[in-house]
């Protein structure tokens, strides 16, 4: 993937290291316009607002494909961000890994910043966690320079492990290694079972959505910040222009992330352009039957809206989590709560959403209780 983003003036030097001074210097790397809150999808006129726009060629159309399995270490970079996020609610994962997570991947910390972008040579899309470590490792020097250099935003000088690592040092890709290694071993392992069902799951709805509605309209779905348009996927984001090459880009559900797509560029042999969205949710085998009721008693959508309010959302992490635009999240809301079935709070500028007593009652069954 060849991307073409605008740099900003704002650079971070350090003392003794002419080698990451020069990093910095050359790529501008942005402290100010880095964490562009994304907004709806553009309508393509003149107000519409910056946009990254990904460019298919008929080769990338015949080249775009869903990933065949969850990538260990995109979940673990995904988590990590995820974990440093600061949503109206946190995720039991992200409140779990918080508590357990370990002094050796706190190194972490120091490379991958708590606001997009993030170093992307840490997380190869591939489905095996020791090959993924050794892609890590294998990393041109020259990448891991470049990326360190965008991604520190800390105050004052990186730590020194982190300048070593930005000149190449052997030691401080290692220690890059285990951290990775680490976090994934303590915090996110021990639910990858659940990460691989919803990674399934999803895909296995989208395959529907595919058969019926082609690329374009799976593409334009899996967020409320992107949409399809004149052979190109766009986001409302920061202004940039990327072409794929005639790879095309794997489309990677995740688990552990609740927030926009993320676009990372890795060469084929790394796993190549990836596409990484937050799945969704996935129904416990046990609720099959009890979903199915719910879909003809509400509505396919608004039955999903209800169960995905076991856990309280804003308006946007709602829209995500169901997989429909924000406008249309706020009115089946909106239908709920006008039959009491959910309750909506405002926070600050935004809402929360979360289930009545009545509407717990009807996911699990017991309207007896009322």
């Amino acid at each position: 993937m060849r991307c073409d983003y605008p740099r900003y003036a704002s650079v971070t030097r350090s003392d003794h290291l002419p080698g990451y001074d020069a990093t910095v210097a050359s790529t501008q790397a942005s402290n100010s316009g880095l964490a562009e809150k994304p907004q709806h999808a553009a309508t393509g006129g003149a107000a519409a607002g910056p946009l990254t726009r990904i460019r298919f060629s008929g080769d990338d159309l015949l080249m775009t494909r869903f990933a065949e399995a969850p990538a260990p270490l995109v979940e673990t970079s995904a988590g990590l961000l995820e974990m440093r996020r600061r949503p109206a609610v946190l995720s039991r994962w992200a409140v779990r890994a918080r508590r357990a997570f370990p002094v050796t991947a706190r190194p972490l910390l120091d490379l991958v910043p708590p606001a997009l972008p993030s170093p992307t040579f840490v997380d190869p899309p591939v489905a095996d966690l020791e090959e993924g470590l050794e892609i890590v490792r294998a990393t041109p020097a020259r990448v891991v320079a470049q990326e360190v250099a965008e991604c520190w935003r800390g105050p004052g000088h990186p730590p020194p492990w982190l300048r070593a690592l930005a000149g190449g040092d052997p030691e401080a890709m290692e220690i890059v290694v285990r951290a990775l290694r680490d976090f994934f071993l303590v915090c996110v392992a021990p639910c990858w079972p659940d990460i691989v069902a919803t990674f399934r799951a999803d895909v296995a709805e989208r395959i529907g959505v595919l058969g019926t509605g082609g690329l374009a309209e799976v593409l334009g779905t899996l967020h409320e910040t992107l949409a399809w348009r004149d052979n190109s996927l766009e986001r409302s984001w920061r202004t940039g222009d990327c072409s794929l090459d005639g790879q095309g880009v794997q489309l990677l559900p995740s688990k552990l992330w609740t927030g926009p797509p993320l676009f990372a560029d890795h060469p084929p042999e790394a796993g190549g352009n990836v596409l990484i969205y937050a799945a969704r949710a996935v129904v416990p085998a046990g609720e099959a039957s009890q979903s199915h009721n719910l879909a003809g008693l509400l509505g396919q959508t608004r039955a999903a809206v209800l169960r995905a309010l076991r856990t309280p959302r804003s308006t946007t992490e709602l829209a995500a989590c169901v997989g429909t635009s924000a406008p249309s999240a706020s009115e089946h809301a909106t239908a709920l709560r006008a039959s009491g079935l959910v309750q909506t709070v405002r926070r600050g500028r935004g809402v929360n959403h979360s289930l009545t007593p009545l509407g717990r009652s009807l996911l699990n069954g017991n309207l007896n209780a009322h």
